[in-house]
């Protein structure tokens, strides 16, 4: 692992302070760029076309992005405790979070003596008892009088995640009701007829096309969010903010199937935050803590939520700007999102920048058959609503670039959490990067905490003599089995070096006598006599067990610190963590992030932008174009091209479903509201019907006519089909381009990737593939059928045209000499060519032609050929010099150095 030594910080002094406006300085000018931009999408129709819905959603997400890296930079760095529920954190917790042996003492104003947090503020039970972050800090702050606990809220869009959440993950949605168009119509319309003219509180687009990335991201599999689609998205960006909360809760009702109890809770919910004007933190008393039977932290005050939060009692709270409001403590509950504790002894040097978080344990998820039933048991909606919220909350610590640097705890037995490695992945590639190349440009801030050390020796019946089988069982079971399936960190964290910062740690508060000797009060004083001998021969099992080897910096003193008594390993993780703890490397990730993002922008913006240099607009591509081949050879490789090739292509029965909005109008078939709906069969141009009419007296007749542009010409089905066909097209390789599991796993970049989808399109574009699909589709559709029947056949057509163009790159309409050539020596030959027809008996040769590796090849060549073709391609558009010029002032923006 690359040794990447950092000066230290001056995070909380002048150099640190200018080093940190200058990154927020370049968060805040992305974000206006990407402002921008989106203005010039909206501003140039004609020129992105059937892009322009997915470079909107596209350019939106940036922004937003962007302002969440800006905040970022100024809230503090953290440290997290993450893992599975159960999986041993609590220790690791309390002993990083107190002053040696000494009691975690919490500060709070009014209460001299503090409160000890083990003892009379944490929760009892020994089962994970919070869904709420805990933040410990030495960082003091102004509390209101009598308010002295601080709290950071959820607000109502993050409501609306969770419940979604909840639903898309702890459901089994196969016999679901997928909505219909029709549904989502009424839906929108119902909405419309509701809306004020002006919003009705805090919630505006921005909002709703974060919570649309939201959805798209993590449920993009799904059938609801796909018969969604963009349309909702649109519409309820400019509606919803102007709904009353009754008919918001129900607009939005459809991400959890329309389920009452989610919509009430919703709705209950956000009157709360209405009360407290919608704040993002709030104060309330000591007693909401203690006595800690009642605390407002504990998961059972849950309970009231199916009740509307009575049984639980009441409790004010007061928001920062001193709005009071007496909540159900239930309420209070489900909405805090982060509990904030001072400690009052400093416990380690590197609290003085930096906090520790903990998480409360991810959790495996349901599968609940029928979520209405299960709905009628008295705690289920709390178990629920909880499950969603400790997942989302970690999604959104780590989307809001809050979480440095991750304790990650995992024990000994098999790992349940399916979907830990994923919320692992991500956090990883937000920070590090998602390759080996750019992680090994940060220093490593992910320690691997393996817990539970001393299960490790107790002996069971009918194990083996040598204990060597169970380090690498553990090793296995901990990191290379469970996260390295589905990715490839574990084992090459930097380029040919595997991940190595693991830690083991051992709770001393648990008596371990089957390897160590205690005193009358309790305290560690040795090894246990007699098990001397045996502990080192597992010493030596362990040092020269090569998996450990691989993975430890240093498994000899990993080891020995494991055994200190008294401490089980946290002294030595504390010194390791020290060094990470460095305000200089948030900054770097934030800049990396911000500066990825840049790029990607730059990168879908230059594509519109006509350069003055026309060679050095053509060697930035095919580098572009070299750097995605690459890439192809591995994902070929992986033996998974075939299904990258399928993962661009679209299904007959999703066109099909488009031809039906097109016919009927449903939303997404035709957003843009200045143009007239589409007609009937083929159009008559009204130019011919005139020459027509007056013949060679035009020109006279004409003379007088008004200088106004006419009306923009209608679009037939066929046409309008075309459309929507290419547009879908387009958002779903965006889509691919943007979504990590996906990209991953075709062993794509998100660049390389992103390259790949905006090549395809300009050469789609390029070659008229929507004039193609509506000339084709129209032969078909110029008489009038049922609907059900003529559905199916222009969406076969176009699935057809479409998915050719991605299988031969639009190569099989160009005559074979015309083609491009592939492969080297005896072996060149144009790029699909037909097979040689055989002549006579057919004779098998002695070794298989590899017809995979030619189609490979091929298509790979006939990539790199198109994106040639399509740098010095202009797609036949007249240049408008303004707009032309405006966007390169966009793209000259993105391409100066930042800092």
């Amino acid at each position: 692992m690359a040794d990447l030594t950092l000066q230290k910080s001056g995070g909380r002094g002048a150099n640190g302070h200018d080093a940190n406006a200058a990154v927020a300085a370049t968060c805040r000018d992305t974000a206006n760029i990407a402002g921008k931009a989106v203005a010039w999408i909206t501003d140039n129709p004609d020129k992105v076309r059937q892009e322009q819905s997915a470079l909107l959603r596209e350019f939106r997400k940036f922004s937003t992005a962007a302002r969440k890296l800006e905040a970022a930079v100024h809230r503090p760095m953290c440290v997290g405790v993450f893992g599975p529920s159960q999986a041993g954190k609590s220790y690791l917790i309390s002993a990083l979070a107190r002053q040696g042996t000494a009691p975690l003492i919490a500060e709070f104003d009014g209460v001299p003596d503090g409160l000890d947090f083990v003892r009379e503020i944490n929760p009892e039970g020994g089962q994970e008892s919070t869904g709420l972050v805990t933040r410990f800090t030495i960082r003091r702050e102004r509390s209101p009088n009598g308010y002295p606990v601080a709290l950071r809220l959820l607000s109502q869009t993050d409501v609306i995640k969770i419940l979604g959440n909840t639903f898309f993950s702890d459901c089994d949605l196969s016999e679901e009701e997928i909505p219909s168009p029709q549904k989502v119509r009424g839906m929108i319309r119902d909405a419309e007829n509701q809306a004020a003219r002006e919003p009705v509180d805090v919630l505006n687009e921005e909002d709703v096309w974060d919570l649309q990335e939201y959805f798209e991201k993590y449920f993009k599999g799904e059938a609801i969010i796909k018969a969604l689609g963009p349309a909702y998205w649109n519409h309820v960006a400019e509606v919803a903010p102007r709904l009353p909360i009754a008919a918001r809760a129900n607009l939005f009702s459809v991400l959890w199937g329309g389920i009452p109890e989610f919509t009430d809770l919703l709705t209950s919910l956000y009157d709360a935050l209405s009360g407290l004007g919608f704040a993002s933190d709030a104060y309330c008393p000591i007693e909401g803590l203690v006595p800690r039977d009642d605390s407002i932290i504990d998961v059972r005050t849950l309970g009231g939520l199916a009740s509307g939060g009575s049984g639980t009692g009441v409790l004010e709270v007061v928001s920062p700007d001193g709005r009071r409001v007496k909540l159900p403590r239930a309420h209070i509950t489900a909405l805090t999102a982060e509990l904030r504790i001072v400690v009052r002894d400093k416990p380690w040097e590197f609290f003085d920048h930096t906090d520790l978080l903990d998480f409360p344990g991810a959790r495996s998820r349901e599968n609940i058959p029928d979520i209405r039933a299960f709905l009628e048991q008295p705690t289920a909606l709390q178990s629920l609503f909880l499950r969603g919220k400790v997942a989302y909350l970690f999604e959104r610590y780590c989307a809001e670039q809050e979480l440095t640097s991750m304790l990650l705890c995992i024990g000994p037995s098999n790992q349940e959490v399916r979907t830990l490695p994923s919320m692992v992945n991500d956090w990883i590639a937000s920070t590090h990067g998602s390759e080996a190349a750019a992680r090994a440009r940060q220093q490593c801030a992910l320690f691997l905490v393996l817990t539970k050390f001393d299960a490790e020796f107790e002996e069971k019946a009918g194990q083996a003599e040598t204990s060597e089988g169970r380090w690498t069982t553990r090793m296995q079971t901990s990191l290379l089995d469970f996260f390295g399936k589905s990715s490839d960190w574990p084992t090459e964290w930097a380029p040919g070096e595997p991940f190595r910062n693991c830690y083991w740690l051992r709770n001393p508060n648990y008596k371990a006598k089957h390897i160590l000797d205690y005193d009358a009060s309790g305290r560690e004083i040795g090894m246990r006599t007699g098990e001397e001998t045996r502990i080192a021969r597992y010493r030596r099992d362990y040092v020269t067990n090569e998996t450990v080897r691989a993975h430890f910096a240093n498994p000899e003193r990993a080891w020995d610190e494991a055994f200190r008594l008294n401490d089980g390993g946290i002294t030595y993780l504390a010194d390791s963590l020290a060094p990470v703890c460095n305000p200089d490397i948030k900054r770097r990730q934030i800049e990396d992030r911000v500066s990825a993002q840049r790029a990607l922008m730059m990168e879908r913006l230059s594509r519109y932008h006509v350069s003055d240099d026309l060679q050095q607009e053509l060697d930035r591509r095919r580098q572009a174009a070299a750097n995605a081949v690459r890439r192809l050879a591995q994902c070929v490789q992986a033996q998974r091209f075939g299904k990258l090739i399928r993962a661009m292509q679209l299904d007959g029965d999703l066109l099909a479903d488009l031809y039906y909005q097109v016919e009927t109008g449903a939303p997404g078939a035709d957003e843009d509201e200045d143009r007239p709906p589409p007609t009937i069969g083929p159009t008559v141009a009204a130019d011919d019907l005139l020459a027509d009419v007056f013949g060679d007296d035009l020109d006279t007749v004409m003379a007088n006519e008004s200088t106004a542009p006419p009306p923009t010409a209608p679009r037939d089905h066929a046409g309008a089909f075309a459309d929507a066909v290419l547009e879908r097209w387009m958002q779903e390789l965006h889509s691919l381009a943007e979504t990590p599991q996906l990209y991953r796993y075709f062993q794509m970049s998100e660049n390389t990737m992103g390259t790949l989808a905006a090549e395809l399109i300009s050469g789609a574009r390029r070659l008229e593939l929507r004039d193609t699909i509506a000339r084709t589709v129209r032969k078909t559709t110029s008489f009038r059928q049922k609907l059900d029947i003529a559905m199916n056949k222009p969406a076969l057509i176009a699935a057809n045209l479409l998915n050719d163009f991605v299988n031969f790159v639009g190569f099989d309409a160009v005559a074979v000499e015309e083609r491009p050539v592939a492969g080297k020596g005896t072996t060149r030959r144009a790029v699909f060519a037909p097979r040689p027809a055989t002549d006579g008996e057919l004779v098998l040769p002695e070794t298989q032609t590899p017809y995979d590796r030619l189609q490979y090849v091929d298509w790979m060549a006939a990539f790199v050929r198109m994106v040639e073709q399509n740098a010095m391609s202009r797609e036949g558009r007249e240049i408008d010099v303004a707009q032309n010029a405006r966007i390169g002032e966009l793209v000259q923006a993105l391409d100066r150095p930042i800092g």
